[in-house]
């Protein structure tokens, strides 16, 4: 039983789980304990020296000055990866599959959450590009950082290239962990987070999804692109018969219930509330944010084919992250776009605590994910009308659709 030492760490409430304060304790003295299937560090008074660097090291208790460079800006970058395979294999455009494979041609390794065999996520770094698929496409679970920065400043000290991909508290807790000091051979880049769920909560889906259907769940797919860019927040989990043949299980519609929760905001962790590393809070840490760019289409001419293989919308916040992505141009096609259009994307600003939040959570530890989602966030006609219609005619087509109804409606 750990004796805790309390008032010494962040608050829960706005505690982000980089484990920055574990990973530099040099006693092992920070533990993690679980609240709402979120782990958070506690300090063993047994083994504490008070030598006061997990305070130090935290990026929630020792906000970091930014250079507004963002202040004032104009472009963004919308941008796809000229290799096809690796565009359709990505949730966007494929963006990070390049500016990862120009790291690894420096001799670099790049960090990026994967799953394990158990569907754990956890970050790991790759220093092969074969390797890279398992860091590839959104994975909308909390990865589990811890040990990862220590590995990370080790490859840094050593002279090589390292490449950290994560959410803006992840960055900003390796930033914080190595000293928030610049290092030439660091390229940090950030994706935008809507916030982050629980390990046991997407745990608890893929168990009820196994035990309906008597299957092993060994990878799944946020966003296929099966259907298009835009209609593929569709859920597709992959298991395998007995012969080894890989079967998709396709989640639509209210089917989709791990990511209607997602989307409404429920079950996230409870920092992501009040994130204090979104754009409002001058959250650029990173030296390249990343998004998707669903406000291009608005200025697409009709029938854009490619815009249903995923566009990422891209910043680059230093002047090192602007040359490394200049770097990368002939594996990309990059077009100049106005800001707002990055600008736009929600995930940029803190998560809204849906008012039934806390209720619907103590209900799913002894109900269904369908029973929960039916009480507490049921997808409504209105929802289903616009996924239907993408389902139906295609990504291209109800954006053509739409547009047509925009113009009939201004008349």
């Amino acid at each position: 039983m750990i004796q805790e030492i309390d008032n010494k760490l962040c608050p829960q409430s706005v505690c982000t789980g980089c484990f920055a304060c574990k990973q530099v304790c040099a006693k092992g003295a920070v533990h993690l304990k679980e609240d709402k299937g979120f782990s958070y560090p506690v300090i063993d008074a047994s083994l504490c020296v008070d030598c006061g660097l997990c305070t130090k090291v935290c990026p929630v208790l020792n906000p970091r000055v930014t250079v507004d460079e963002h202040k004032g800006r104009t472009l963004s970058y919308a941008i796809w990866n000229n290799n096809l395979k690796e565009r359709m294999n990505s949730s966007s455009g494929g963006t990070f599959s390049a500016l990862a494979d120009k790291a690894i041609k420096e001799g670099g390794i790049v960090y990026g959450a994967a799953w394990n065999e158990a569907m754990q996520l956890r970050h790991i770094g790759v220093e092969d590009p074969h390797s890279l698929e398992a860091l590839r496409r959104s994975k909308y679970v909390q990865s589990n950082t811890d040990g990862v920065f220590k590995n990370a400043k080790l490859q840094l000290k050593s002279g090589r290239v390292v490449l950290f991909c994560g959410t803006p508290c992840q960055i900003a807790g390796l930033l914080s962990f190595l000293g928030n000091k610049d290092n030439p051979n660091l390229i940090t880049v950030g994706v935008v987070c809507h916030g982050v769920p629980s390990q046991r909560s997407f745990d608890k889906y893929i168990h009820e999804i196994e035990e309906e259907k008597s299957v092993k769940i060994f990878d799944c797919n946020f966003r296929s692109k099966k259907r298009g860019w835009r209609t593929g927040l569709n859920l597709i989990l992959y298991t395998k018969t007995a012969d080894n043949k890989v079967i998709a299980i396709d989640k639509l519609l209210s089917d989709n219930v791990y990511m209607n929760a997602f989307l409404k905001q429920f079950f996230l962790r409870e920092s992501c509330y009040n994130c204090p590393f979104k754009e409002e809070n001058n959250g650029y840490y990173a030296d390249i944010m990343l998004s998707d760019a669903w406000s291009l289409w608005e200025a697409l001419p009709w029938g854009q084919v490619d815009f249903g293989k995923g566009v990422s919308s891209v910043i680059a916040n230093t002047e090192k992250g602007y040359k490394f992505l200049k770097s990368c141009f002939e594996e990309i096609t990059v077009i100049e776009r106005p800001y707002a259009e990055y600008a736009s994307n929600s995930g940029l600003r803190k998560a809204h605590k849906p008012s039934n939040n806390d209720t619907a959570f103590e209900y799913l530890k002894t109900h269904s994910w369908l029973e929960t989602q039916s009480k507490f966030f049921p997808l409504t006609l209105r929802q289903k009308i616009p996924l239907v219609t993408r389902l139906i005619i295609g990504e291209n087509y109800s954006i053509l659709f739409k547009k047509i109804i925009k113009q009939i409606f201004r008349r």
